[in-house]
């Protein structure tokens, strides 16, 4: 039976959000063998490779959709300019997050990471002047909250000597930090450049920035499992983007982001699973009912600055709706 565009379009969601979600798991598995900036630079090539090889459509860009006339396109210069910081900040981002892994567990990866978009969202108004909503300043809030909720039983380990679990933070924080800049460079772009033109000089750029610090003889040390993972995680970002992107076409941009939010709780249940399966392999940090609030809260927060926005716009008719 065939399914229509909301069924399809649910589907294609909920399979971004489990392979983000799952992602961090199999990072996990691989660090003791392969470091961090190897598994991201094999990562980039097989997405660069993917990226130039297979076939795509042709794209409208935002400015060529939006309405009013979108201001005149940027020199050369300054778009190459974007297209480094948004390599670099993406590239930082992958490094800094597959790096956290080692250090924190992968929930609290991807609880931690969901400060990007509150970094991307303080950017946009502060730099880009863009417009900051009621509904986002209650996601900011109830974000921020469930992060404290989260990690209420971590958060004296910050000054209390563990070094691994300070270290693990940074980086997770780092991770965002760099994601939100990546994620402001390509804002700019988009006015002018397709999604798939942009990634197109991103892969590449991070897969040659990254070659020089690589150890490619790591991959002969893994083992049949961390082999799974490894082709998992080159699959990942193919496999979830591609999605993301059709869902985006078929369905309604604000249930696609609503459905992708819950990413983070995706991440606690598979990894609650598999600490049942192989409790030496995934340890499972103690999460009680507050961090499970916690998480909850955050992807309130999620959802409130990713589909507060598209739920208002149609009520402010004299505000041009911009699309993703």
């Amino acid at each position: 039976m065939m399914l229509g565009n909301n069924g399809a379009g649910l589907l294609l969601a909920l399979l971004t959000a489990l392979f983000w979600g799952a992602l961090p798991l199999a990072v996990k598995h691989l660090l003791p063998v392969m470091d961090a900036v190897t598994l991201v630079w094999l990562r980039f090539c097989v997405a660069a490779v993917w990226i130039w090889c297979a076939p795509h459509r042709p794209q409208r860009t935002a400015a060529a959709a939006a309405t009013p006339p979108p201001p005149a396109a940027p020199s050369r210069r300054r778009t190459w300019l974007l297209l480094a910081v948004a390599s670099a900040g993406l590239g930082a981002n992958f490094v800094f997050f597959n790096s956290s892994v080692a250090y924190l567990s992968a929930s609290a990866c991807q609880i931690l990471a969901q400060a990007g978009p509150v970094l991307l969202l303080l950017g946009g108004v502060f730099i880009l002047r863009e417009a900051f909503l009621p509904v986002q300043a209650v996601g900011v809030g109830l974000l921020l909250t469930g992060l404290l909720l989260f990690f209420n039983t971590r958060l004296a380990l910050l000054w209390g000597g563990d070094s691994n679990f300070s270290f693990g933070m940074l980086l997770g924080a780092s991770a965002a930090v760099v994601w939100a800049t990546y994620g402001l460079a390509q804002k700019v772009l988009l006015r002018h450049l397709t999604p798939t033109r942009i990634l197109r000089v991103i892969y590449p750029c991070c897969a040659l920035g990254l070659a020089p610090l690589a150890t490619p003889a790591d991959i002969l040390r893994v083992d049949g499992v961390q082999m799974l993972c490894l082709i998992f995680a080159c699959l990942n970002t193919l496999v979830a983007y591609g999605s993301f992107t059709k869902a985006m076409s078929i369905w309604h941009a604000a249930k696609v982001s609503a459905v992708v939010a819950t990413t983070p709780l995706f991440s606690l249940v598979l990894e609650s699973l598999l600490h049942s399966l192989w409790p030496t392999a995934y340890p499972l940090d103690s999460v009680g009912l507050l961090s499970l609030l916690g998480a909850c809260v955050v992807v309130l927060g999620a959802l409130g600055i990713a589909v507060g926005p598209m739920l208002h716009l149609p009520h402010l008719p004299h505000l041009p709706r911009r699309r993703r």
